[in-house]
């Protein structure tokens, strides 16, 4: 059984951390940098959109993730947070739902189905099946 509270999750797969981007409503932007370096900035607190430039007056309130062509890695200064509990939040909801994602990719991927949903308190549990047909 997997749980996904601490877990230390490897963005490594692109299509996957987008959709939960989508997932959570936060919209982002991706670009490449002087460098050439690939770069997704996702906007955690409201912002405005501005004509010249997307992040307005709210600048600071959006992270960096630079694709090193594995994963994911932000690059953000979290020091410069004033809200550092709105970006604990949101990162902790991003693992989690990242990790629930991949996880049910893979199972459907090795032809398992989420046969379950039991919801206790604030948890959810998720059973998965996979029938196996033996030929004697």
């Amino acid at each position: 059984m997997s749980h996904y509270t601490s877990i230390k999750t490897k963005y490594s797969n692109p299509l996957t951390f987008k959709d939960v981007l989508n997932k959570l409503n936060c919209p982002y932007v991706e670009y490449k940098n002087e460098e050439g370096l690939n770069i997704l900035e996702i906007f955690i607190l409201p912002f405005r959109m501005g004509k010249t430039n997307i992040y307005n007056d709210y600048s600071s309130n959006y992270l960096a993730f630079h694709w090193d062509k594995n994963s994911y890695n932000m690059v953000t200064d979290l020091q410069s947070w004033t809200q550092k509990e709105s970006i604990d939040l949101f990162l902790k909801k991003l693992e989690v739902n990242y990790g629930y994602c991949e996880t049910v990719k893979q199972a459907v991927s090795l032809g398992f189905t989420r046969s379950k949903i039991i919801a206790k308190n604030s948890t959810s549990r998720f059973v998965f099946q996979r029938y196996v047909e033996i030929v004697h």
